[in-house]
Formats: structure tokens, sequence, C-alpha cells
């Protein structure tokens, strides 16, 4: 298990990135996977510009505003930063780097940050984005008919100021020293206000040609950019939502660069010619609902916890392409404590039966909740045989995607499938998915030493000291057992040999890409 450690004293100067830019400042393709330690291989040869790039989409978009979840999910990231530049971005092992921000800096206890624009910086029909401009986007995300998942984050602002064209401050209602992190996605593609046609205004380096909702996209080269020009003249989107016929399209030579998430088609990418660019981009969980039966008891919680063989899942359902996860703070985290994967409960079936018998509930029964995806429904599958060893009765229950969000919101469940990709930023995941309060809690879990634990963590700027709070958190959530942690899995991109400047991502947790750093070799 001790693959899965990570020192901490490497990760202090990383881990002060989400502080100011400073001397460790993110390059320009920083948003794409780039910079030293994660450049494009040397065998691609120098960029060559022109041409059209045609990209899979793996779901259906309805509008093109960063206020839309669906634009700013991990897969959908490629066409985002194709159209709006983000404040923040995500670097190595879950850390969080300057963009369009130059510095983004806190007062001493963590309540007052001073964010710092580039200069010269425009949205694509001319307008400067200046302080103004933020503080406009970030009120405009806020209002409940934005419908932005991004609103807690902007309910945490108690007030936003301009001091000089190129500088917001924002006052915070409590202090929070990762506070720069919300401004990755939503909160940091900084737009204007949709048109007619649902598209908002960014300054990325393409902009829209046509669109056609859940249907695709079309993109050309922003002549106007304030960085380094994308490569290809243009960028056409597909939605290709059907897993099998979005690879067939990319071995077929329909499309160039295609968004994966399936272990057995990273298996056999190689083998057909084709090239893979991946991270530990999501984890596979068991979302329990503490508040009904039979998971209000934690000792039939923990018995599964023993009763699930992780290693095997992990080799049947993703095929040796991901790893084992044991916790909140994932493998790559900068948080990680070198001991974090020894705390995981370990498989045990004796000790599982031996907790239903301490529990008087030996004969559990329950409904699991799953998705249509095919490595979701073996998960379950797989899952249900290793529960029935111990002779708990699961039913697998497939649902669509908008009624399992609305079980989940409502917290309308006995257990549920929940792959995620928050996990990828650790503060995120720890203060928004525990937290007794929090909005996003839905297991319903309460502890509060584990919120005392957060809110102390979120108030650290020290780096080894939010560290020490996280992991205190995560080492009681794991005992608490609210969420079972499965597996860490590889996601992100699967390409034609013809695609140039594809980055290495495997120490990336949040798959951003930017096709603007991409090129056609044809």
């Amino acid at each position: 298990m001790k693959q899965h450690t990570h020192v901490l004293a490497s990760a202090i100067c990383a881990t002060a990135l989400t502080l100011t830019a400073g001397a460790c400042s993110a390059s320009d393709d920083a948003v794409s996977g780039g910079g030293s330690a994660n450049a494009a291989p040397a065998q691609d040869g120098p960029a060559v510009d022109g041409g059209t790039l045609r990209i899979g989409l793996d779901r259906p978009f309805t509008r093109l505003d960063p206020a839309d979840s669906t634009l700013t999910s991990e897969p959908m990231l490629v066409l985002a930063n194709a159209l709006y530049d983000p404040l923040m971005v995500n670097g190595d092992n879950g850390t969080v780097q300057p963009y369009l921000a130059q510095e983004f800096t806190p007062n001493a206890d963590a309540t007052t940050w001073t964010l710092r624009l580039r200069d010269g910086v425009r949205f694509s029909d001319g307008k400067p984005l200046d302080a103004q401009a933020v503080i406009a986007h970030v009120n405009r995300l806020a209002r409940p008919e934005a419908k932005c998942s991004c609103a807690a984050d902007a309910a945490s602002i108690g007030a936003m100021a301009t001091s000089g064209a190129d500088t917001v401050v924002f006052t915070l209602k409590a202090p929070n020293s990762a506070f720069p992190n919300a401004f990755t996605r939503s909160l940091g593609f900084v737009s204007e206000a949709p048109g007619a046609d649902g598209s908002a205004v960014g300054s990325g380096p393409y902009v829209l040609s046509a669109s056609q909702n859940g249907v695709s996209a079309e993109l050309a080269r922003n002549p106007a950019y304030w960085g380094a020009k994308g490569h290809a003249d243009k960028l056409a989107f597909r939605v290709l939502p059907d897993t099998d016929s979005r690879y067939q399209s990319l071995r077929s030579g329909d499309t160039d660069l295609i968004w994966a998430e399936s272990p057995a088609q990273f298996k056999q990418a190689p083998s057909d010619g084709l090239r893979v660019a991946v991270g530990p981009g999501s984890t596979s969980t068991v979302l329990l609902n503490t508040k009904a039966a039979p998971f209000d008891d934690p000792k039939v919680r923990q018995a599964l916890q023993h009763a699930i063989d992780r290693s095997a899942l992990e080799k049947v359902v993703h095929l040796g392409q991901g790893r084992v996860s044991d916790g909140p703070i994932g493998s790559r985290s900068a948080y990680r404590s070198p001991d974090a994967a020894d705390g995981y409960p370990a498989y045990d079936p004796a000790k599982a039966r031996q907790l239903l018998a301490e529990a008087g509930n030996p004969q559990v029964a329950f409904d699991y909740l799953v998705d249509s995806r095919p490595e979701s429904q073996q998960r379950a599958t797989v899952i249900q045989q290793m529960l029935g060893d111990i002779g708990v009765r699961m039913t697998v229950k497939p649902m669509d995607a908008a009624a399992a969000g609305t079980a989940l919101m409502q917290r309308t469940y006995q257990a549920m499938d929940f792959i995620t990709s928050t996990f990828g930023d650790t503060d995120a995941a720890l203060t928004t998915l525990f937290p007794g309060t929090s909005p996003m809690n839905f297991t319903g879990y309460d502890n509060p030493a584990v919120d005392r634990s957060l809110a102390e963590g979120r108030a650290a700027l020290d780096p080894a000291a939010r560290a020490a709070a996280y992991n205190s958190a995560a080492r009681q959530i794991v005992s608490d057992a609210p969420m079972l942690f499965l597996t860490e899995n590889s996601n992100g991109f699967l390409a034609t040999t013809h695609v140039g400047g594809l980055p290495d991502f495997s120490h990336r947790t949040v798959i951003s890409l930017s096709p603007a750093a991409l090129w056609s070799k044809k």
C-alpha cells in the first residue's frame, strides 16, 4: 500500500501556489497540462499551425455559459477552455496556480483576498476584462436564476471591491485558505452575460462560429487573443454520448480526439494505433444515507467497508488501469499523510459478519442506485456478490441521470454509486461533501469533531497545519464510513497519432485540457 504515499514536504511550494503567483507562477500552457513536468512528447516535433481539430464530447450541453455545470464538468473543460480563460488552473498533485490572475494573495487570517489580473486582457468582443468585469461575473453567477453549482462558493463572499482597474478585493464571511480554488471553473471563467443564443462572451483562444445545443459547436481562432494563439484554425466539437460509438469514430478517423473513461479502451488504444493521455481524475465511491435504515447504524456501514475487496474490484472493473482508494485525500494530493493508506479497514468478511451481529442486524437488505455506464453496472454486480458472501442482500436499481440526480439531492436513497472528480481538489471535496451544514452533504453525515477539523484546516494558511487538520478529519470520516471509498480511476483523452501537443496528465487530479495547445500533424 505504500505506493500510494505522498511526502508533504515536497509539496510545500506547490501548495503555496494557492496563495500567490510568486516564484512558482504557472506558465501560459498550464491550463492544458503543459510545463516542464507535463510537456508534450518530444516525438511530436515542432507545432504545426492551421487546419481543423475534430473533438468528440461525451455529453450534450444546453448552453455555452460558465454558469452551466455541464460545460464546466471535467469532460467538457476541453470546450470551456477554448472559449473562456480561467483565473486559476489546476496543477500537479491537486495544486492550484494563477492563470488570468497574476497573483491571489490573502491577509493574515485568510478573510480578505486580493486578486490582481494580467494586463491587457480583453473579451473577444473587445471589452476589457478588468476588475469590474470579474465582480459583474461573480454577481451574475451568484444569482438564483443562473442555477450555477458555484453559488455556494459565491455565497461565501461578503463583499467585493475594486482597487484600481486590475485588482479585486474579496472580503469573506469566514476564513478560507483555499479560496482561490473556487476560481478554477465556473467562477474563474470570467464572461459577459449570455446573448440571445445562450452563449456567453469570454476571453479564450477561440470564439464561437456556430452551435447546435446538444449536438455540435464550431469555433474559430480568436484573432485578438491576448496570449499564445491556438494552433488549429478551427475546432469542430460533436456530441457522441455512446462510449463505444465515440471510440469507433476515433478509430475510423471521423474524429481526432475524444474524452474517455473506459479502462478497456485505455488498454486497447495502443494496439489500435491511438494515443492515450490520462490521469487519476475521478474516484469511485458508494454514498450511504446515514439518516435512513440500515445505514443510520455506523456498524452496518463499517461492515460494508470490510466486506468489499477493493483490490479485486479494481482488477475486475478497471483492469489494473486505476488504483485502490483509501479515503477523501487522494493518492496525488499535496495534503496526503504518508500513513494514509494504512487507515482504511482491510478486506475481512469475518469482521464484517461480526459487525453486523453486533448491530443486531445480520440480515441487511437495501437498494443500490446506479447509472447506465458499463463500469458502474459491473461495479454494482461485483459489490453485490461480495456483500452476498456476508449475507447482505443488495438490489441493484439502474436509473437515468436525471432520476439519480433527484434522488441524490433529495436524499431519497439508501445507497448510491457515486463517481466524482471532486476529490481532485482536496479542499473542495472535504469542505463541501462532509460538513454537517453543507448543501452538498449528500449522505447526511454530521460529526462536530470533523466540522471543527475542517474549519481549522480551511482557516490555516500554513500548508503543514492545513494538512494536519485535513488528515485528522479524513481519519474520522473513514472511521464513521458515510462514504465507502473504492478506486481512483484513470480518465482523460484518446487521440489519433496525427494529434500533436497532447500533454502528460499522469500527475493531474483534474484533467483540464485546452485545445489551443494541440495541433494536427496531417
